[in-house]
């Protein structure tokens, strides 16, 4: 399947794709498309796949926000094939973090289906300087967007960023599973915990993929 980057992609295309069109006509993209000859950004695919189950948690467009030189945002969404899509979403204000996270009660790879479960909170003094803590040591803004590790069905583990004037989005199939520190995802898995803990969703990832050999 030449162009596309995840065999689950081709997989859920035909599924997928008649939610997606409302996603592909509109003038607004929740991530930068990739060019064909490289750069910042993911596939129109993947833009469409990804915007889906975050329109239907009524999600703000990160991209937008690089125009506040002081908006410092992260979100991490996780899109399990068989599983309830997730986001959390953290945004700094003055020395605190609020922490925004939503669930929706259909498939990652197929219907996404609608919001069940939101949760807003507020961090404390020590879990917003923890959060810092994980959020330096990542050196985002200096991760590849993809790693070439890629599998049959899974999760997809996205965490998109906004800090000084700057957007970056980082994606990684199954990244608990199949070698995470040869794939030096020690610190990102860090953060996706942290964020996972504090968010006290009723439901997590549990899907394992098959990877490509």
């Amino acid at each position: 399947m030449s162009g596309w980057p995840n065999p689950v992609k081709a997989i859920i295309l035909f599924s997928a794709l008649w939610c997606a069109i409302p996603l592909a006509l509109g003038d607004d993209s929740y991530f930068p498309i990739k060019p064909k000859a490289g750069g910042e950004g993911i596939t129109t695919f993947e833009s469409r796949w990804y915007g889906k189950s975050l329109e239907r948690m009524n999600e703000p467009r990160l991209p937008g926000l690089v125009k506040d030189v002081n908006a410092v945002v992260y979100r991490l969404m996780i899109l399990p094939t068989w599983g309830n899509p997730v986001v959390v979403r953290v945004q700094k204000h003055g020395e605190l973090y609020s922490l925004s996270a939503r669930r929706l009660d259909g498939q990652g790879g197929y219907d996404p289906g609608k919001l069940v479960e939101a949760k807003n909170i507020e961090l404390s003094a020590d879990d917003s300087k923890a959060l810092g803590v994980l959020i330096q040591n990542l050196n985002f803004f200096q991760l590849s967007t993809e790693d070439p590790i890629t599998g049959m069905d899974g999760d997809e583990w996205i965490i998109e960023g906004v800090a000084e004037g700057k957007y970056h989005v980082v994606v990684r199939w199954c990244a608990d599973s199949y070698d995470p520190e040869k794939r030096k995802l020690t610190t990102f898995l860090a953060l996706c915990r942290f964020l996972l803990d504090e968010s006290t969703l009723s439901e997590r990832p549990k899907n394992k993929g098959r990877k490509l050999m």
